[in-house]
C-alpha cells in the first residue's frame, strides 16, 4: 500500500476514517504525471456497503521526487490548495472538482486531498497546446473566479493565501544568474526586441511586482496551464473544470490570461486573435459583475502580466539543465519559452515598460 508523508498507510481503514463511510476493499492506481508537478496523484477505487461511497476518487499527496517536494514545501502548495478547497471551492462548485476530504495541508499527516475523479473528461495537452476557441472557454471560466473575488476584502483574511506570489518570480540577482545560460541556447532563436525585454524584466523585476500590486486584485490561479484544465467530451459534462489549485494568490487577474495564452496557445492558433481573447475575457468579467474596469485597462494589465510571466523562461531553461529531466519536459519547456517570448511582441508588451523604468 502507498503511504502518506507521515508513513501512515493508505488503506481501507484510513479511507474509511476520512470519508466516514465503511470501506472493505481498496484498489489503488498510480497516475503518471509530467515532471514538474509538485504532487503524486492516484486513483482510489473503494468497495463497501454504502451507496454513498464514490466508485472512484483522486488522492493527491507529496511528490516522490525530492526537487518537486522541495518546491511544493517552499511554495506552501498543499496548505494553499487545502485552504482553497475549504474556503473558496464551495462558491465555485461548477468550475472545480468536488472535495471529499482534506488534511490540514501543513503537517506530514495533513498534506493530502481527496477529490472527485473527473478522468472521463479530456485533459489539455501542454505540448500540443489548445486552440483560441478552447482558450476562450477557459478564460470565461476563470473570469467567473476573478469576478467572484474582485477586490474582495475576504481574501485578506486567510493566512495561507499570499499576495502576488508566483513560482516564476525572481529577484534581479536570481534572474541574472540564469541569463547567460539562457542566451547560450536561445539568443539566436528569440527576437532582439524580446531579448531587450528580458534584460529590462531582470533589471526591473521589483518594479513590475510593485506595479501589479497597484492594480485591482482578485483570486488568481497562478498556474493556469492547459494541463490543469479539463474539457467536456460530451454535453453531459461540465464545459471546463480547473484543477491544481496549489498556487492560488491574491493578485492582478490578467496574470492568468497572459500565462494561459503565453504558454498554452501556439502562435499560429492565436495569431491575430489576442485582442479578441482579451475582449472576450473582459466581457465575461462584466457579465459576472465586475464594474469600473475598462477594456483599455484590461489590455494594459495583460501587457504588464506578460512581462511578469516572461521571467518564467529563465527559470524553465535553468530547470532544463538538470541532467535527469525527461525528454517530454524538455519539449514542454521549449514550447513554453518560444510561445512566451513571442507573446511579448504580439502584445506589444514593451509599451508597459516606460511607466516602470
Amino acid at each position: 500500500m502507498p503511504i502518506l508523508p507521515s508513513g501512515a498507510s493508505i488503506d481501507p481503514n484510513w479511507l474509511s476514517e476520512q470519508l466516514n463511510l465503511r470501506v472493505d476493499e481498496l484498489e489503488i492506481e498510480s497516475l503518471g504525471v509530467p515532471q514538474g508537478f509538485t504532487s503524486n496523484t492516484m486513483r482510489l477505487r473503494p468497495r463497501g456497503p454504502s451507496d454513498a461511497l464514490p466508485s472512484s476518487l483522486i488522492l493527491k499527496i507529496d511528490s516522490d521526487d525530492p526537487q518537486s517536494r522541495e518546491i511544493a514545501l517552499l511554495l506552501n502548495c498543499f496548505r494553499r490548495e487545502v485552504g482553497f478547497y475549504r474556503s473558496f471551492a464551495p462558491q465555485l462548485s461548477s468550475l472545480v472538482p468536488q472535495t471529499y476530504a482534506t488534511g490540514n495541508g501543513s503537517s506530514d499527516e495533513g498534506r493530502w486531498l481527496l477529490l472527485e475523479d473527473l478522468s472521463m473528461m479530456a485533459v489539455g495537452n501542454q505540448v500540443r497546446g489548445v486552440t483560441a476557441d478552447a482558450c476562450s472557454q477557459v478564460l470565461d471560466a476563470i473570469a467567473q473566479v476573478h469576478a467572484r473575488f474582485w477586490n474582495a476584502s475576504d481574501l485578506l483574511h486567510h493566512d495561507w493565501l499570499p499576495d502576488h506570489q508566483f513560482w516564476f518570480q525572481g529577484s534581479t540577482e536570481t534572474l541574472s544568474s540564469f541569463h547567460r545560460n539562457f542566451l547560450d541556447d536561445y539568443e539566436l532563436r528569440v527576437e532582439p526586441e524580446v531579448l531587450k525585454a528580458i534584460d529590462l524584466v531582470i533589471e526591473h523585476s521589483q518594479a513590475i511586482d510593485e506595479a501589479m500590486a497597484q492594480r485591482p486584485s482578485t483570486l488568481v490561479h497562478g498556474d493556469l496551464r492547459v494541463e490543469n484544465v479539463l474539457f467536456a467530451k460530451n454535453n453531459t459534462q461540465r464545459d471546463v473544470v480547473v484543477l491544481d489549485w496549489g498556487t492560488p494568490t491574491r493578485s492582478m487577474a490578467a496574470i492568468d490570461l497572459a500565462y494561459l495564452i503565453g504558454g498554452g496557445v501556439p502562435m499560429p492558433a492565436r495569431r491575430g486573435r489576442l485582442r479578441e481573447l482579451c475582449k472576450l475575457w473582459h466581457q465575461s468579467l462584466k457579465t459576472y459583475g465586475v464594474k469600473d474596469y475598462t477594456l483599455a485597462e484590461a489590455w494594459a494589465d495583460v501587457q504588464l502580466a506578460a512581462l511578469r510571466c516572461l521571467s518564467s523562461v529563465l527559470l524553465l531553461h535553468n530547470w532544463q539543465l538538470d541532467p535527469n529531466i525527461s525528454s517530454r519536459a524538455i519539449l514542454l519547456n521549449d514550447e513554453w519559452i518560444e510561445r512566451s517570448c513571442a507573446l511579448i511582441l504580439e502584445l506589444e508588451a514593451l509599451e508597459a515598460l516606460p511607466s516602470l523604468v
